[in-house]
């Protein structure tokens, strides 16, 4: 009985060892949840004469168990002259995994009036920790029925992919008596991450508008290990010693049960 009761304790602490590794081991990084981020508010600053200024940074940190992110917003709403001057604020959140896609300055500064500018841009950094990004260059989908056709530096252009990783500044700056339409993409898009960006579509067409947009995407391979990420409160429900006391609350049962047996008698 009492060899019984000593292997079975030490094969609930090995047990209770393995369980937290195993988790750690498996798992890709499509298991993680994947989130989207709305960075400056969608149809806003609809009227003559208003300014918004967006811009978004993004680092992604992925693993083979998944990742995290670091994202920084920094948005103005003002005078289309000066838009600093107006209402400004720069948030830094953490999110408890990788941002998969952004969305902000569609269907704003559309009303009457005209003069209106928009400045917006998105920049993603995704870092790759002992895992294969496999990347290629952005697709990009931009200034498609735009400007009135007057552009004066949309890059690359003419561009029409499908299900482009970077789409912007589409139905913009039309009105008449375009400014300015400046709107570019670059960098390399990863099969290992999928990342979407959308932007400055349907946006500013109430004549006179200035439009400068830019996205940007940039994927490293790290062949070392993950630095120790910092995750908001409440963007995580787990408890990675919760295996351990799952485990070890079943063996606290089991040999209740034995000693319990043990007490009546009973031969095993």
């Amino acid at each position: 009985m009492h060899s019984l009761t000593k292997n079975l304790v030490r094969s609930l602490v090995a047990l209770a060892l393995m369980a937290p590794v195993s988790l750690i081991a498996a798992g890709p990084v499509a298991a993680a949840p994947l989130s989207a981020t709305g960075a400056c508010a969608t149809g806003i600053g609809n009227g003559g004469g208003q300014g918004i200024i967006c811009e978004v940074t993004i680092v992604n940190t992925i693993t083979t168990t998944g990742g995290s992110a670091t994202v920084t917003v920094h948005q103005c709403q003002g005078s289309a002259g000066a838009p600093l001057s107006g209402s400004c604020s720069t948030k830094t959140t953490h999110p408890a995994a990788p941002v998969t896609s952004v969305t902000q300055c569609d269907g704003s500064l559309v009303g009457t009036g005209g003069g209106s500018t928009l400045r917006c841009s998105v920049l993603v950094t995704n870092n790759f920790y002992n895992v294969a990004p496999g990347s290629s260059a952005v697709t990009v989908n931009q200034c498609v029925g735009s400007g009135s056709n007057i552009f004066t530096g949309c890059n690359p252009y003419p561009a029409t992919t499908d299900n482009a990783a970077i789409t912007q500044c589409n139905g913009s700056g039309n009105g008449g008596t375009l400014v300015q339409m400046t709107c570019t993409a670059t960098g390399t898009m990863a099969s290992a991450l999928g990342v979407t960006i959308n932007q400055c579509n349907g946006s500013a067409n109430g004549g006179g508008e200035l439009v400068i947009c830019s996205a940007t995407m940039n994927n490293n391979a790290i062949p070392s290990p993950a630095p120790t990420a910092t995750v908001d409160a409440g963007s995580i429900n787990s408890n990675p010693l919760l295996p351990l006391m799952l485990v070890l609350a079943l063996g606290g049962f089991v040999l209740a049960a034995v000693v319990t047996t043990k007490r009546r008698g009973v031969r095993i």
